[in-house]
């Protein structure tokens, strides 16, 4: 897992405008495409009783044992001039799926 040093910064300031911000992380949020990737979206919350945690820049990441091996090879990148993240991962997209073109 790898989290830019923009990025960083910009959810460190989002999770710092919080009022509870001393219980807050961050969690990947998950979604299988068709094809067996994944697609990611973040989410700033509490840690659960069952939540692992990673510390990476400073931000606490939350995530389940089960979704251990997922994680690695991700980047987290935030966009300067947009303040838009972007979350890809390291592994290509399966190029035998009959629904890309």
């Amino acid at each position: 897992m790898i989290i830019t040093p923009y990025a960083a910064a910009r959810l460190s300031w989002m999770i710092a405008d919080e009022p509870d911000a001393d219980k807050l992380g961050i969690r990947l949020i998950m979604t299988t495409t068709g094809c067996g990737s994944y697609t990611y979206s973040i989410a700033i919350t509490e840690k659960d009783e069952s939540d692992r945690e990673l510390d990476v820049r400073g931000i606490r990441l939350f995530y389940k044992h089960t979704e251990e091996d997922q994680l690695a090879g991700i980047l987290i990148d935030c966009d300067a001039a947009t303040n838009r993240f972007s979350i890809s991962h390291s592994l290509p997209l399966q190029t035998d799926c009959p629904h890309i073109n």
